[in-house]
Formats: C-alpha cells, sequence, structure tokens
C-alpha cells in the first residue's frame, strides 16, 4: 500500500461502502450534491464540507459516534458554534440557544446557492423549530419549519416513494417531525413508510437506535389517537407491541435511551389493555404472562422516573440534537501546536524537508491553513494518522469495521475466546504497517492476555506502555501541560492504569492528566461531543477517588457524569456512575464522616440492577441483587 493511500482510507470506505450496498453515485447524490462532487470525495481528492461529508455518509447508514475528525481552524469555529447551539438547546438555555442561532446563520449568509448553504440552512430551521416549540408554537408555526428544512435536501419527498430514495437519519427525523405538524393531520401511512423504509435500510446499531424508536413511537401513537376512542383490536395492540418490543430491545442492546420513557409507557398501555382482554375472555394464562411483563416494564419506568426527576432532566424526549452532534472533533492547528509541544520538538526540527518555520508559526496561531500534504506529513512526524476522518482502526473494508464493533461487544460481555477469534481476522484483513492500527489491535491482544489471567501486572503494563509509545512516549502523558492523546492513546494510559500499583506516584499523575484534559471539555460545554470517552475513563477516575478516600471529588464526577447521561439519553455509564456515588455514601456512613444529600443505598442499589437488566449485563444485575441483600443483613 503506498504512503499516500494510507491517509486516503476514509474517502476508499466511502466508496466501497456505497457499492457494497448497490447505491447508485445518483442515488446517494440527489438533493445533496452533484456526481463530480461525489467523485472527489471518494477518490480523496478534496476534504468536502464536513457538513456535506456527514450527510453522505449517514445516508450509507455509518455512524459517526467512533469517529476523531480534524478540522481546518476556520471550520473548527463553525463546529464550535453549533456545539454551543446544541449544548444550550439540550440543557434547556433556550433564550441563549436562540441568540446564538440567529448569530450562527447571520455569520453562514442566507443563501441557499451551494450545498453548504443549504446544509447550513437545514441546520438553522431545525434547530429553531426545536426552539420555538420549546417555547410553546403552535402547529401552524412549526409545520412550514420542519417542511423547508426537508425540503431543502429531499426535493422529491412528495414525488417518490421513500423507498427509490436514499436518505440519512437526519432526514428521515424531519421528515417524522414534518408528518406530525402537517397542515392536514399527519398520515398513519407515512409513518409506516418511514417505518419499512428504515427497517431495510443498512443503519449499523447505534444509527438505527436513533431513528427506529422515534418512528415506532410516532405510528403507535397515531394509531391509537385515530381509534375513535375505540381500542384497537387484540392482533393490533400485539403488532403494536412487537414494534415496541423491538424498539426497547435497539435502544437496550446500543445502550441509549431516546423515546425510551415514552415507549415503556406505550408498551404499558398496551399490556394492560391486553390484560384486560385475556382476563374478560378467561384466558388466566395468557393474563398472568402478560402482568409479569406488565411489572417488569413498570420497574424499568420508575426506576428512569425518578431519575429524571432527582437530576431535573425532562422525561420525553423533548430534542433530537444528538443527530447532529458531530463526536471527537479537534482542530488541527491545535492539535499539531500541542503534540509538537508534549513531544519537545523545536518548530525547525517538526518543519524540517516539510515547510518553513514562518508557515507552522502562522499554522499553530490559526492564521492559515496549509496544503493538504503538508499537514499530513506534519501528523505523521508527530506520531499522528495522516487520515483527518478516522476511526480507532485506518481502513477502507466496511466487514473490518463491523468486526471491530463485534469485538467490543465480545470484550465487553467477556466472551475472551470469541475475542480472540475476531481478533485474528481482524488482523488479516488491515495493515498492521500503519502505527494506529497496530497500537488499537495489539491493546486488544494484550488485554485479552492479562484478563484471562496469563500476564501479571508489571508484564502487563510493560507491554501496554510498549504499545502507547508506538505513537506517543509515556513521559509525555505525565509531563504537565496541554495535553493531545488520540483515542487510541487515552484507552492505552487507561489500559496501562488498571494493571498499575495504585499507590504508586505514576498512577496518581495519571488521574490528574486526566482530570486536566477533560476540565476544558466540561467548562466549554463540549461534553456531548466526547461523552463516550468521558465516560469510559472519568467514571474510572471517579472510582479510584472513591477509593482512595476522596469521596466529594469522586461524587463530582459521578453527578457529571449520571447527569450527562440521562441529559444525552445515553444508558451504558450510567449503572457506573450511580453506583460509584452510592459506594462512597455507605462509606462516609461506615467512617462517620458527615453526609450533606442522604442517599437511599437500597433504592440506588436496586436502579442499579434494573439499569442492569435493562443493559442485559447479567453478571452486573447479579452483583447489585447481592449487594442489595448485604445491605439487608447490614440494617
Amino acid at each position: 500500500m503506498e504512503g499516500r493511500d494510507k491517509s486516503r482510507q476514509f474517502s476508499m470506505y466511502v466508496a466501497r461502502a456505497r457499492r457494497e450496498y448497490g447505491i447508485s453515485m445518483r442515488q446517494l447524490c440527489e438533493g445533496l450534491c452533484t456526481s463530480q462532487e461525489l467523485s472527489l470525495l471518494e477518490s480523496g481528492k478534496r476534504l468536502s464540507n464536513k457538513l456535506l461529508q456527514d450527510a453522505i455518509v449517514e445516508r450509507l447508514g455509518i455512524g459517526a459516534e467512533d469517529y476523531e475528525l480534524f478540522l481546518g481552524a476556520a471550520e473548527y469555529r463553525r463546529w464550535e458554534e453549533r456545539q454551543r447551539i446544541l449544548h444550550c438547546i439540550t440543557w434547556e438555555e433556550t433564550e441563549r440557544a436562540e441568540k446564538l442561532l440567529e448569530e450562527y446563520y447571520t455569520g453562514c449568509g442566507k443563501s441557499t446557492a451551494t450545498i453548504g448553504k443549504r446544509l447550513e440552512r437545514q441546520f438553522y430551521l431545525s434547530m429553531l423549530a426545536l426552539i420555538r416549540r420549546k417555547g410553546g408554537a403552535s402547529r401552524e408555526e412549526l409545520g412550514p419549519l420542519f417542511e423547508e428544512a426537508v425540503r431543502l435536501t429531499v426535493p422529491a419527498l412528495e414525488h417518490k416513494p421513500l423507498s427509490r430514495l436514499t436518505l440519512s437519519i437526519k432526514e428521515l427525523n424531519l421528515i417524522l417531525e414534518s408528518e406530525q405538524y402537517r397542515r392536514e393531520g399527519a398520515r398513519l401511512s407515512r409513518y409506516g413508510e418511514v417505518l419499512t423504509y428504515i427497517e431495510g435500510a443498512a443503519l449499523d446499531g447505534r444509527g438505527l437506535a436513533k431513528i427506529y424508536p422515534k418512528a415506532v413511537f410516532f405510528l403507535c401513537r397515531e394509531r391509537l389517537a385515530t381509534a375513535g376512542g375505540e381500542p384497537p383490536s387484540l392482533p393490533e395492540m400485539t403488532e403494536l407491541l412487537r414494534l415496541c418490543n423491538r424498539a426497547v430491545d435497539i435502544l437496550c442492546n446500543n445502550f441509549r435511551m431516546y423515546f425510551l420513557w415514552e415507549l415503556l409507557d406505550m408498551r404499558g398501555r398496551l399490556l394492560e389493555q391486553m390484560t384486560g382482554c385475556h382476563l374478560r375472555w378467561g384466558k388466566q394464562k395468557q393474563a398472568e404472562a402478560l402482568r409479569t411483563a406488565l411489572r417488569e416494564n413498570a420497574e424499568m419506568k420508575t426506576v428512569l422516573e425518578r431519575l429524571y426527576a432527582e437530576f431535573q432532566v425532562p422525561r420525553e424526549t423533548f430534542e433530537y440534537c444528538y443527530l447532529y452532534v458531530m463526536h471527537g472533533v479537534s482542530c488541527m492547528n491545535d492539535v499539531i501546536r500541542i503534540r509538537r509541544q508534549m513531544l519537545g520538538i523545536t518548530p525547525g526540527a517538526l518543519c524540517d524537508g516539510i515547510c518553513d518555520v514562518k508557515t507552522l508559526r502562522r499554522l499553530e496561531r490559526r492564521e492559515t491553513m496549509p496544503q493538504r500534504a503538508i499537514v499530513e506529513r506534519l501528523f505523521l512526524r508527530l506520531g499522528l494518522s495522516g487520515e483527518f476522518t478516522r476511526t480507532e482502526l485506518v481502513t477502507d473494508d466496511p466487514e473490518a469495521r463491523r468486526l471491530m464493533e463485534n469485538l467490543r461487544k465480545q470484550i465487553n460481555g467477556q466472551q475472551w475466546d470469541a475475542a480472540e477469534d475476531i481478533l485474528h481476522l481482524l488482523k488479516t484483513r488491515v495493515s498492521m504497517d500503519i502505527p494506529g492500527n497496530r497500537q488499537a489491535l495489539l491493546r486488544r491482544a494484550v488485554l485479552l492476555h492479562w484478563k484471562k489471567g496469563e500476564l501479571e501486572n508489571d508484564s502487563y503494563c510493560g507491554l501496554m506502555r510498549e504499545i502507547l509509545e508506538i505513537t506517543l512516549p509515556f513521559e509525555a502523558v505525565l509531563k504537565a501541560g496541554e495535553k493531545y492523546l488520540t483515542y487510541a492513546e487515552q484507552t492505552c494510559v487507561l489500559s496501562m492504569m488498571q494493571g498499575m500499583e495504585r499507590s504508586g506516584k505514576e498512577f496518581r499523575i495519571c488521574m490528574e492528566r486526566f482530570e486536566d484534559m477533560y476540565r476544558s471539555v466540561f467548562d466549554n460545554g463540549l461534553l456531548e461531543a466526547f461523552a463516550g470517552l468521558y465516560e469510559l475513563i472519568m467514571n474510572f477516575v471517579a472510582s479510584e477517588w472513591g477509593n482512595m478516600g476522596e469521596y466529594d471529588r469522586s461524587d463530582q464526577y459521578s453527578v457529571i457524569i449520571a447527569s450527562g447521561c440521562l441529559r444525552f439519553r445515553r444508558l451504558g455509564a450510567l449503572t457506573d456512575s450511580l453506583y460509584n456515588r452510592c459506594w462512597n455514601h455507605a462509606q462516609r456512613r461506615h467512617k462517620g464522616i458527615p453526609i450533606g444529600s442522604p442517599l437511599n443505598e437500597k433504592q440506588e442499589l436496586h436502579a442499579c440492577m434494573v439499569l442492569s437488566r435493562m443493559n442485559k449485563h447479567k453478571k452486573d444485575e447479579l452483583f447489585f441483587k447481592k449487594e442489595a441483600a448485604q445491605s439487608d443483613r447490614d440494617d
């Protein structure tokens, strides 16, 4: 593989995915761009507008939550402006959101002559509709906003069946929203058409979780509303229940909570009505089975309602900003500056043979954006991939990315043998000459050996350090000052810490460096864009501060994570953050330390048990059940 090709893997991946899914250039481009513009993107000859790139990737059903994106200074500033708007809407700071949105749209101009401008206006209209809905706007006000937003990229919506269109999740969302505010009233058939489209689309798990539950809820709500006061027939209710069950399963399998409370509420009403039908017909056995399901459903719903109330988060999914959050974004100008200083490289040494020092100085001050080839070479010299849009693996192979996702699931489920099989297969499908790939797969291999008890802690930590230092010296991590670490480097450090001696100096320094790195993420309102890694790392940090007796410091992070999980509708890290807080409370109580806000520990452990069941983590569910029993014995 030529070196230049290694920095074009994402473009090649887009081309391969499009061909694999049997989508023509014309289908993918319709309403978005010309075939020529798509051809330039697929060949890697031109860096497209990020909004356009995201729209194309989403139309291919590819999620972007695990991507690292490097933007030039000007485009990064636009991303920051969008992120602040999304943050304010998500946190219900409506007046500030409206002010920022108008400033943003004024800054980008109101022309829709180019696709970039159309996508900017679509974002503007979509956010404006959310803000006005929060302010109590009527159907007559909201309908035209959603209709215009849809038409900007789906002009053929009313002229073609959805089955003949290629749509992104954002476009499907706007179609659902437009339909519910339609002047003539929503059409049940349209909701069914959207649901059929989603079921046939090549969406990955996270993509499916973002749109399928919403489509199911809208369809079920409309069907019950149009029943004319009469409940649907038992076969109809059975079908609606099947859809609700699948939607809840999709959410739980992907650790998300979009419209989860609404679906649990809907499912409860269906179960009650179906139970009544069976009782009237004397079918006691069927009625009892439904009662069991109803009790389990009520238990989940009650836990969510209590948590939403405690953290003052609306239980309804009142916004869809999660569709627009672009995860893992960094400014390449800042990355070059920070990384050079971390590694102690002089400007002259970094520039040697690439560009002049004056160019580097202007780049680091965000005053210029040199040619892509120059930035790629600077990145490579700094231990970074030359790929500006990348996942943990740098590859153009869609199957390799699917295998990587499966590998994560097997490791999280502690299925070590299955994980090793996938790992061996992955090593045959991606280039191990690329440092980032070597780092990602070797880290998993060493982690598996350690988890299986085949490595002592010292050997494990030593190997993890070697893997980290494929791209970054560990000493650069320990050194004080501003940091930029890739996702892979951060997880290498975290993996090292799991095997370190907790009383050691290096362990504590690593804890503090992670705190420093993520403090600015929280303070600048960027938590949504880094939520996944923040939850993974800071839950660990919170737990370890608690183990060291620094309970207030531990609680600080646990509360941020729990509140963020509820606010962003993320399920995965919620259990650990709640348990950390509960454990800290119990330790204070045992040690006679004054407690500011008392917790009901039994209630907290019960919530952790229910959430573990929802996450389908059987071992965790059993653990919390035992903890609750121990708490009863202590009392």
